[in-house]
Parts: C-alpha cells; structure tokens; sequence
C-alpha cells in the first residue's frame, strides 16, 4: 500500500496527514539494493517528503530535501512532488559496506549517528516566480526530528512529524509509514507538543507492529478528536530521467571529449542517482552525438 491521507480537526485548529508508504520504501530498496540502515534512513526520508509536498492543492508543487551530514549514511536527497510522486537517494561511497542496523533507543531506532552533524536544505516550489530555499543546522540527526524543527522554525508551522520503517527478519522493508500534523496561525500548540513528545518515543513504531490503515493513523495523530477526512493521493516512487537526460550529460563534456570517450573499451553508462536506472550509449552513439554538437555549434 501506498497512499496519503488528509484531514481536519473539526474545529479547524490544526490539521493532520498520514502516509502509508511500504510500496513506495520498497520500490526505491529494491532499486537502490539497500536494506537494513540504509533502508531505514531512505524510506523514513522519503515519506517525509511526501508529507511535505502538501502545503498547496496544485499538483504541480515541489519539495526537495538535501540532508548533507558528516555521518557515513549523512549525504540524501528527497524530491516529491504533490501529485504523489517521489524519488531520492543515499550518496555512498563505492567501497562502502552496509552499516549495522541501530540499537532501539527510547522506543525507536536512532539513526543520528550515521548522519551526523551537517545541514539540512528545503526547497519548496508551489509555483511562484521563484522558488523558497530555507537553510539550517541539523539538531540531532533524526531525519524526521530535524525537519519537524525546520517545520516549526523556519516556516513557523508548529508541528508534530514522524517517520518509521520496520524491517523484517533479514533486514527489507516490512512496513512504513509517517504522520504530520500542524497547527493553523492562531491555533492553541499544546495538542501539538504532547504529539510531538509521544512520536520522539516511539509510538508510531509501536502502532506499526501490525498494518495500519492510513485512518487508524490519522484518528491516532489527532487524539480520537472528532475529523473530517478529506482527499487521500496514491503514492508512487517514480522518477522523470531519461536517454534524453543521458545523453545532456554526456554533452557537458565537449564533442573532442566525448570522441575521446568513445574509442575507449565497451561502452558507456549513465547511471540516474535518484532511482539507479542505467542508461548505456555505444561507441557509434558517442560518435553521434559528438557529430550533432559540432553541427550545432557550427
């Protein structure tokens, strides 16, 4: 299952959403051949950025999240989109070995150490004339924790976020899910805060022990608070790279360049960092494309 519910405290005072995004985390694990930590620290990213791709109705709105952190695992990048997409991946090292999977700590696994210290960057697109960038420290290295800090910081929305993956016996993604709820300008923060400390404590995995209906999650969030449940969005991992993508890249190196390229051994690969597919352009391609750039600069 893969999908994003919304709703509304009766009272319009704040607002919750919840995903349920096992399709989706396995989908990019799958692609990525991450299991384990790694799993973890990619599925719990990616369901934040779909639930915070929510802050307009357009289907056109979009989020990227840059995690730079000094851990091992501290480098990833998130880019949803409103309409339910998502992509994003874990910058490793090529000789880099699987990191183990974090004790429980307070009710959740702790994965601020294999962040470490560093950055988080948001930028948010809802269709202006240019896009919000917002830039700050990371607190603690919990994905979820440093972006509900940014939530409520920096685009003074306070706000209760949290994020699980559960794995299963040999380290894949058994379920995942997230949960976002923000009070409105004016609205009390005590419902907020309790949340917040509730989440930092590991309920949500608690809850996930078992399959959760994006409902039971919501009805959780707000407390059993009378709602209204408004429109729910399918979530897929999908990603807009292509051969033609490929081939730009390539075409950054100079027609000289790329001829060069093409007298070498076997041919060449173009790898899209956000979903891992691998695009492969033969020598008489090469040859091709060094041919059209000369004519196009002619």
């Amino acid at each position: 299952m893969a999908v994003l519910q919304r709703a509304i405290s009766t009272d319009q005072s704040f607002r919750a959403l919840a995903a349920i995004t096992t399709d989706v985390v396995r989908e990019a694990c799958k692609r990525h051949e991450l299991v384990g930590a790694e799993a973890i620290i990619l599925g719990r990213a990616l369901t934040a950025g779909c639930l915070l791709s929510t802050l307009t109705k357009n289907d056109d709105e979009r989020v990227r999240i840059a995690f730079r952190g000094d851990g091992p695992l501290g480098k990833v990048v998130i880019d949803s989109r409103s309409n339910g997409t998502v992509r994003g991946y874990i910058q490793l090292a090529e000789d880099a070995t699987p990191e183990p999977v974090p004790e429980v700590l307070n009710g959740r696994r702790r994965v601020g150490a294999l962040i470490g210290a560093g950055s988080l960057m948001i930028t948010r697109d809802v269709g202006l004339e240019n896009p919000y960038q917002g830039i700050v420290e990371l607190t603690t290295g919990e994905l979820d924790d440093d972006l509900e800090h940014y939530l409520t910081r920096s685009e003074q929305m306070p706000s209760a976020l949290t994020c699980e993956v559960i794995l299963d016996a040999r380290g894949g993604v058994l379920r995942a899910a997230g949960i976002l709820c923000q009070t409105f300008p004016g609205a009390p923060t005590e419902a907020v805060l309790g949340l917040q400390n509730s989440l930092f404590h590991g309920s949500l995995a608690d809850l996930l022990r078992q399959e959760r209906s994006p409902d039971e999650l919501i009805s959780f969030a707000l407390g059993g608070e009378p709602h209204e449940t408004l429109a729910a969005t399918p979530l897929t991992f999908s990603c807009h790279c292509d051969m033609n993508r490929a081939r730009s890249i390539i075409s950054t190196l100079g027609a000289d360049d790329i001829d060069a390229l093409a007298d070498e051994p076997g041919p060449t690969e173009v790898r899209c960092s956000y979903c891992g597919t691998r695009y492969v352009l033969s020598p008489t391609e090469l040859h091709a494309l060094a041919d059209e750039l000369r004519r196009e600069r002619s």
